[in-house]
């Protein structure tokens, strides 16, 4: 078998046969399917026939398009000519053409079709809205994929970059006529109802009536498309029943050319013990197992050959089981096995016990601003690490990043989280997949990568992870792009998430210009923003100063102050604001040095105070717990929580003050009864203490005694008995 031959840094794929990979062969260019050795993904080389006839134009309209991604675009990745032959390298479709897959339907789905239209009509609008680039032949060009088990998605393969292409689209019809006929055949199919019903649709005439809305759609019928996709998406089901049935799965590109399932079960069979080969579609190269050893549940897939993506791969999976096993980087999801057999190379790897990201924005399809900053700043010392383990990893997709609750992903707890804010949660954790998978080297999921345009011409880029990769993710997490078929949402606070929007662009537009921000520097300018919209502190009357330094940057102001400096004493009142708020481009001076916290500590203490929101305990909740008291609900301030154990001690103890006082005040308490034996003894008349006698001298007369004093009778009080009689002569002598 002849070595595979390298182009640049791309390896072209060879087959069993050792014959290249061709995707597609017309008058114009050759596709084939080659291997990028550097971001270590598949790609899509389109080698044109014939000489430019406009160079300038073709350069001008790859520029554009690398500048203006999108996730059901094929990214751009490079383009040029080499030995007199026009080329460009485009990322990736891993599923069938729209042609191939509507050729071998008989019958579809009502529900399929409709899915499949909507989803069709998005990529067309995501191209048009950047241009009239596409190819001659819309359905070679168009490739479906199945992303879920009902879900299918559609994405553009290639470009019509050349004149020819340019005059075809002079000749398009207009595209109201064929819409209405698309539209008219669904709503026949519906009866009138809602929706589309659950039966089979001929698969010949929806092939026809697409074919013609396709051919017809251009930049200038933009508004018509975003009509008639609303309108067709309105008669989708909310709820779908069972799955996408064999027959009308579309098939994976990269499937073929790769092992089957038993052949990587059969290589691992005294290793991994197969749990099922149900397959997950968001991962479908990859099997779940568990460990005959130490029985940890993993993931078992096949490392491509060296026929399909050479030794780059294998080397770096080797390099993350050696990072694994010195068990320093606890943030990279671990690689527990690389076993090369005799006809398959097989990798496993520890399944995350996590909530993707990407699951966590199909369920909440936006995040706040708050939650937003959480992920970013969290995934910043993520990435600290990542970089520390020194991994020529290049991509990450939102399918590679994990939020880590300590529950597993199958419990219904995980399930109540996707439903609650992050910053509600107790705690969470961030974990990456640093190793290269199948699914991400074949295109499948999301990477936000997609969003930032190429570097110039003779710029380097020393790392993927700066500042604009940070603004290409939140521009996904805050919903300025919704994610592939997920209708957008109207969100709240429009004004803040329109300064993050120019926040995330003016974070691009200095990567395009050769000039990427640090991470660091990105954080502090989102926080800055952050803290000024939601009021984190009063803003004091002062000398403006300028927040914008002279080459576009912003000032960072420290927002913490030394733990050295003494705090203010909590009687103290909360100083008034003295001016009202400044605008955003312009900043203050702060007269006396006041003791601030931290942005990121205080949306750990209290996402929105203002707002007074009960927090969800979910972790009580889903132990059956008895449900805590709102604030709202006592006689507290807004804010503060009793316990129920307090107050329970505090209603005991009032109570029994408040029975004391009335049983005094009643005369039956205890304290006023007497005991048994105070009822049965006489009381002793109290007298006073008897002086000791001195015998009188001869100098002086002796005293006579007095007479003795009659006895008055003593007062009975109560049950008293009556005190004894004596008189001073007696005792006078019991004190002799």
């Amino acid at each position: 078998m002849p070595e595979p031959s390298l182009f640049r840094h791309y390896q072209i794929v060879q087959d069993a046969d050792g014959s290249n990979v061709e995707l597609a062969r017309t008058g114009e260019q050759v596709v084939v399917l080659a291997f990028d050795t550097e971001r270590l993904e598949f790609v899509h080389c389109h080698v044109l026939l014939e000489p430019l006839a406009d160079r300038a134009a073709f350069e001008e309209a790859c520029r554009k398009l690398q500048g203006q991604g999108h996730p059901l675009l094929a990214r751009l990745a490079d383009f040029g000519e080499d030995d007199g032959n026009p080329f460009y390298i485009t990322g990736n479709v891993d599923g069938e053409t729209l042609r191939a897959y509507l050729n071998r339907q008989q019958e579809l789905p009502g529900w399929l079709a409709l899915m499949l239209a909507c989803r069709t009509l998005e990529a067309m609008i995501a191209l048009c809205e950047r241009g009239d680039w596409m190819a001659e032949s819309a359905l070679e060009t168009l490739r479906v994929v199945q992303t879920g088990t009902q879900t299918v998605q559609v994405q553009v393969s290639d470009y019509g970059l050349i004149s020819s292409t340019a005059r075809a689209k002079s000749l398009k019809t207009p595209f109201d006529k064929p819409a209405k006929f698309l539209r008219s055949f669904f709503q026949e199919q519906s009866r009138g109802g809602p929706t589309l019903p659950d039966q089979m649709l001929p698969g010949a005439d929806f092939t026809e009536l697409l074919t013609a809305c396709l051919n017809a759609a251009h930049s200038g019928a933009l508004a018509a498309l975003k009509e008639l996709q609303s309108a067709l998406q309105k008669l989708l089901p909310d709820n779908l029943s069972g799955e996408i049935p064999t027959a009308h799965k579309p098939r994976a590109l990269l499937a073929a050319h790769l092992a089957s399932y038993q052949e990587v079960a059969r290589g691992v069979v005294n290793l991994v013990r197969i749990q099922s080969q149900r397959l997950d579609m968001a991962n479908p190269y990859s099997m779940r197992g568990t460990l005959t050893k130490t029985g940890r549940t993993v993931l078992v897939e096949q490392v491509p050959p060296s026929r399909l993506a050479g030794s780059s791969v294998k080397q770096l999976d080797e390099q993350a089981l050696r990072r694994a096993q010195k068990r320093d980087f606890s943030s990279l999801v671990p690689v527990v096995l690389v076993h090369e057999g005799d006809e398959t190379t097989c990798l496993a790897e520890e399944m995350a016990e996590g909530i993707s990201l990407a699951d966590l924005l199909r369920e909440r399809r936006s995040l706040s601003v708050h939650e937003s900053y959480l992920v970013l700043a969290s995934l910043d010392g993520v990435l600290q690490q990542l970089e520390k383990a020194e991994l020529a990893t290049r991509r990450l997709r939102l399918e590679d990043i994990f939020l880590l609750t300590g529950f597993a992903r199958d419990d219904s707890r995980s399930a109540k989280l996707l439903h609650t804010k992050l910053n509600e949660w107790p705690a969470f954790s961030l974990m990456l997949r640093a190793h290269p998978t199948l699914a991400a080297m074949s295109g499948r999921g999301l990477d936000p990568a997609v969003l930032i345009p190429a570097l110039p011409e003779g710029k380097t880029e020393p790392s993927p992870w700066q500042g604009a990769w940070l603004a290409a993710l939140g521009r996904f997490l805050v919903g300025v792009v919704p994610l592939p078929g997920i209708s957008p949402e109207t969100p709240g606070n429009l004004r803040e998430r329109e300064t993050l929007a120019r926040l995330f662009d003016d974070e691009i537009s200095l990567h395009r210009e050769g000039n990427p921000s640090q991470r660091a520097d990105f954080l502090a300018r989102y926080a800055r923003i952050v803290q000024h919209h939601d009021l984190v502190k009063p803003v004091p009357a002062a000398a403006s100063a300028p927040l914008v330094e002279p080459g576009g940057k912003i000032p960072i102001r420290p927002r913490t102050k030394s733990v050295s400096a003494s705090p203010a004493p909590l009687s103290e009142p909360l100083p008034k604001a003295e001016a009202p708020l400044m605008a955003l481009t312009s900043g203050y001076i702060p007269t006396t040095e006041k003791p601030t916290i931290g942005f990121a500590e205080l949306l750990f203490k209290d996402a929105n105070a203002s707002a007074h929101a009960p927090v969800h305990d979910w972790a009580k909740t889903a132990a059956d717990a008895p449900p805590t008291i709102h604030p709202s609900e006592s006689l507290l301030p807004p804010g503060e929580y009793v316990p129920l154990w307090l107050r329970a001690a505090v209603f005991i103890g009032g109570s029994m003050v408040a029975g004391a006082v009335l049983a005094h005040l009643s005369g039956e308490a205890t304290w006023q009864k007497l005991t048994p034996r105070q009822k049965t003894a006489p009381s002793a008349q109290i007298v006073p203490k008897a002086l000791p006698y001195e015998p009188p001298t001869s100098a002086a007369p002796a005293v006579e005694s007095p007479p003795p004093l009659p006895a008055e009778p003593v007062p009975n009080r109560g049950n008293l008995m009556p005190a004894p009689k004596s008189n001073l002569k007696e005792t006078l002598e019991q004190a002799k």
